[in-house]
């Protein structure tokens, strides 16, 4: 694997605007930006979640020559791993600082109408399922999703989709992935499940939320209604709970904040919480802790089992790598791993939209549904597409 430093430049108008449809991934953080050209070597399979750090860490191994030590892998790891995980180490990575640097939102429409999705009153009635299950069947919370599928008039441009994506998202996580001949995953998550950086472990769970709104009022408003409602704070600590049990078997002098506090995003307010700590063994893999947390509670729930038994149950649809965990490791367990959200599954003129909520007994269904068709205005809106009407109907 050759490794190429570019300037962010050169990084958005030569290699996105020529490279991205042949490229196996794309990924970027609020500071840097990746993107990989050819394959060197490749992954597919549907194996247990306990062997990723192995199949990813034998590649890194194989990958390593006199001019690169330390490669980089790059992976998109499904919600079920029932579900192939895919691997990637590119022929060249091309590195640049963050491309979002003057970044302009573009403001072209693109025509679209829903070709498939369950109503917004199928939403509502797996929800209330949902709370009747949660009397007897031991649940604390789950995680129910949808997704809708759209049909555009015109070929999709997914280099200026993704612009839009880093334009909107500028403190989160913007990927792009090749998941198949014709099928591209591209996103922009607000969510860290992981990054190892040296000895550094960090994790920014998620879970509590609310739609952002124009009026900077309203937005203080419902920053406050996080921090003091019950029913989030509830929801928000089983996920921290359970983040800060993972992370205490793999380091110590571990930071977790007392109380979460809120970020913003183009379309939604989220409780945050930040974890920090050390890792006890330098040579432990960032994708070895990043599997033993997926998914968290964020995306399926809690307990773990009869959540992932209530989705199978009530979703009615294959959520494929929507939940799941997209990211990075080099050779020397180095990486970042974000969840899989505020995503869509992109083909020339077609789009797979995926959003969910969490569910605790104090949820209410239109709630819900109405938070699923915020989360799903990120990349609607990032593909010029306004679908406001139709989301929660």
């Amino acid at each position: 694997m050759k490794r190429e430093v570019v300037g962010y430049s050169f990084m958005s108008e030569e290699l996105i605007a020529n490279q991205l449809v042949s490229s196996p991934f794309f990924f970027a953080n609020a500071h840097s930006t990746m993107l990989g050209k050819g394959v060197q070597a490749h992954f597919k399979q549907a194996i247990p979640f306990a062997e990723l750090a192995n199949q990813a860490q034998a590649m890194l191994e194989q990958a390593k020559s006199e001019q690169c030590e330390n490669p980089v892998l790059f992976g998109v790891v499904p919600f079920n791993q029932e579900n192939p995980t895919q691997f990637v180490i590119p022929e060249t990575l091309y590195v640049s600082s963050s491309t979002r640097a003057n970044r302009a939102l573009s403001q072209a429409k693109a025509e679209a109408k829903v070709i498939s999705s369950p109503t917004g009153n199928h939403y509502k009635q797996g929800v209330s399922s949902l709370l009747e299950m949660f009397a007897n069947a031991g649940l604390s919370k789950v995680v129910l999703s949808r997704a809708v599928e759209v049909a555009t008039d015109e070929d999709i441009d997914q280099a200026k989709l993704l612009r839009n994506l880093l334009a909107i998202n500028a403190r989160g996580y913007t990927f792009a992935a090749s998941i198949d001949q014709d099928n591209r995953l591209m996103g922009a998550s607000p969510e860290l499940l992981i990054a190892k950086k040296g000895s550094q472990l960090i994790s920014n769970p998620l879970a509590g939320s609310r739609p952002r709104s124009s009026s900077a009022a309203e937005n203080q408003a419902h920053e406050q209604s996080l921090l003091n409602t019950q029913k989030d704070l509830h929801e928000h600590g089983l996920v921290v709970e359970e983040v800060e049990r993972v992370m205490s078997q793999y380091c110590h002098n571990l930071y977790t904040p007392m109380v979460p506090s809120v970020i913003e995003t183009e379309t939604m307010l989220h409780l945050s919480t930040k974890l920090e700590g050390q890792v006890d063994d330098p040579n432990v893999s960032a994708i070895q802790v990043a599997a033993d947390l997926h998914p968290t509670p964020a995306v399926c729930g809690f307990p773990r089992q009869p959540a992932y038994d209530a989705i199978k149950q009530l979703e009615g649809f294959d959520r494929g790598y929507f939940t799941g965990m997209v990211g990075w490791c080099d050779a020397r367990g180095n990486g970042e791993w974000v969840v899989t959200i505020r995503c869509a599954e992109v083909k020339t003129r077609q789009m797979k939209v995926f959003a969910g909520a969490g569910i605790v007994n104090e949820s209410h269904p239109q709630s819900e549904l109405d938070e699923t068709g915020a989360k799903m205005r990120t990349i609607l809106s990032a593909a010029g597409i306004q679908l406001n009407e139709l989301l929660n109907a």
